[in-house]
């Protein structure tokens, strides 16, 4: 579990933020007001806060967001607990189908599962992963399965991304039947296949 505080007098920031975070299931956050940081509890992992407000907080880890985009502020917060300028590598994995299953790993770091419904939705929540989080190393695997599902998954990345990025079809036949029985126990079916599709590979 990661612990942020948010110090801010900002109301409408903190329910942005709040909105952003309420989906990640391994964050907890909790409101302090800047003049009251005695009680930023002791277990809180990083604080957010506002470009103003941040000068009162110079002796704490802080990240000020720029976005209330929900992947960059989680990738953006694991980098600042892991102190890294950037990730070296992140992975896209998709489990193609009629739900669509989706993942992504920055340095092995589940950051984020999804589903969706149609080639389109997915393609777009691909895009912005990238523009959101800082890697030298993006790659994207989809699963072999899906049939024209797949084909119109790939076709619309291969037109984006103009081999700008590795984009590969991955064999999950051989998928680890005991990895996915882990991963079932917290994740759906769909997303724990495009978290093994990410991994196959490496």
């Amino acid at each position: 579990m990661i612990y942020i505080t948010i110090v801010t007098s900002d109301f409408r920031f903190l329910h942005l933020l709040n909105e952003s975070m309420s989906k990640i299931k391994d964050i907890k956050t909790t409101h302090v007001m800047p003049n009251e940081l005695d009680k930023i509890p002791k277990n809180s992992d990083l604080i957010l806060t506002t470009e103003i407000e941040k000068q009162s907080l110079r002796n704490y880890k802080i990240f000020v967001p720029k976005s209330h985009n929900r992947t960059y502020l989680y990738s953006n917060i694991i980098k600042k607990i892991e102190e890294k300028n950037k990730f070296g590598e992140v992975i896209v994995g998709v489990d193609p189908g009629k739900t669509i299953g989706l993942a992504t790993l920055a340095d092995d770091i589940v950051i984020q599962t999804a589903e969706y419904f149609t080639p389109l939705g997915v393609v777009k929540e691909i895009i912005s992963i990238f523009f959101n989080i800082e890697t030298d190393d993006f790659k994207i695997k989809i699963g072999h399965g899906g049939g024209e599902i797949r084909e119109e998954i790939t076709s619309r990345l291969n037109k984006i991304f103009q081999n700008k990025v590795d984009i590969n079809v991955i064999n999950e036949r051989y998928t680890s039947k005991n990895q996915m029985q882990e991963l079932r126990k917290v994740y759906s079916k769909h997303m724990a296949a495009a978290i093994l599709i990410a991994k196959r590979g490496k």
